[in-house]
């Protein structure tokens, strides 16, 4: 006699016989249940949408300083901004997740955490919790407020994102000593130090250029052979005018502080930078046909107007 011994595995059976022999047969008929568990891992987000602000102590921003995915400028030592960035989902994300906020030079590499000590630092806004919840979401994209972040990690965020929809979360940061002559960009990643799946944009802050500098280059009046008028004989009259002697000292109505030794360039040089361009005739245009002691600085014949012979004055001491 043959005993046969069965043991249902799945959807799968497997017969025993007496003499160890064995064969797995389909059963039939039986069925199987599914069921779908939302992801609440690390599961697609692709880092997209970011805005800058000024930064206020209330928990929606009103003043931006750029327009949407548009750089601003490297705010100087100690200044504090705001943003607001949004994260994409790739697939239904669950709420529970943790991420930290980096910065860096650079947007392929050396991002570092922001700290209590670190080159860029949080700002305690005293009239927003650290971790409240986005109740007016700002970015054109988003779909889903998240939270405002004063620290590393983030709050615990509050609320799934759609698969094809865009959370949105808002940072303060603070300069503790990034130079302002190099760009920084942001981006989040999770808090186990996993990045996201991908980043579309970073939030950057573009460096600031250095202010230009003139070296002084000393100009005889009248210099380069022209003549006041002068330009191949055209039939405008220029008057002629009446040059005065100055005061070795420097004229003593307070003016821009210029390092020429020309003491007649200081006269008309009224920007201070050492030319005499359209910059000060553009000055001295702006105060003409006005008269009496407070234009005494532009009124370079002393005739008590600000009027043609003084523009005459400042075209004789031009720069080339």
């Amino acid at each position: 006699m043959k005993w046969y011994y069965f043991l249902i595995l799945g959807v799968f059976s497997v017969v025993f016989v007496s003499n160890f022999y064995f064969e797995p047969i389909v059963v039939l008929g039986l069925t199987t249940t599914t069921s779908t568990v939302a992801v609440t891992g690390q599961a697609v987000l692709t880092q997209s949408d970011y805005r800058w602000y000024v930064n206020g102590d209330v928990l929606t921003p009103t003043s931006s300083l750029a327009g949407e995915n548009t750089a601003t400028s490297t705010p100087a030592g100690g200044e504090i901004i705001r943003f607001r960035m949004n994260l994409l989902a790739g697939q239904n994300v669950g709420s529970g997740l943790i991420f930290k906020l980096q910065y860096s030079n650079s947007t392929s590499s050396g991002f570092t955490d922001l700290g209590t000590t670190s080159t860029w630092v949080f700002y305690d806004n005293t009239g927003v919790a650290d971790g409240q919840i986005i109740a007016t979401t700002l970015l054109t994209n988003s779909n889903t407020g998240e939270s405002y972040g004063e620290s590393n990690p983030s709050a615990t965020s509050p609320n799934a994102i759609l698969s094809g929809q865009y959370g949105e979360w808002d940072w303060v940061v603070q300069n503790n000593s990034a130079s302002t002559s190099t760009s920084w960009y942001f981006r989040m990643i999770y808090s186990s130090g996993t990045v996201l799946d991908a980043y579309s944009r970073f939030p950057t802050l573009s460096a600031v250029s250095a202010a230009t500098t003139t070296t002084p280059t000393s100009t005889s009046p009248g210099g380069g052979g022209g003549s006041p008028g002068g330009g191949g004989g055209g039939s405008l009259i220029f008057p002629k005018p009446i040059f005065p002697v100055f005061d070795p000292e420097g004229p003593t109505k307070p003016r821009p502080d210029s390092p020429c030794d020309n003491v007649a360039l200081q006269k008309v040089d009224l920007s201070g930078d050492c030319r005499v361009d359209l910059i000060d005739l553009s000055i001295l245009l702006y105060y003409y046909e006005d008269e009496g002691s407070t234009i005494a600085r532009y009124d370079f014949d002393d005739s008590g107007v600000v009027d043609f012979p003084d523009v005459s004055v400042l075209m004789f001491y031009w720069t080339k």
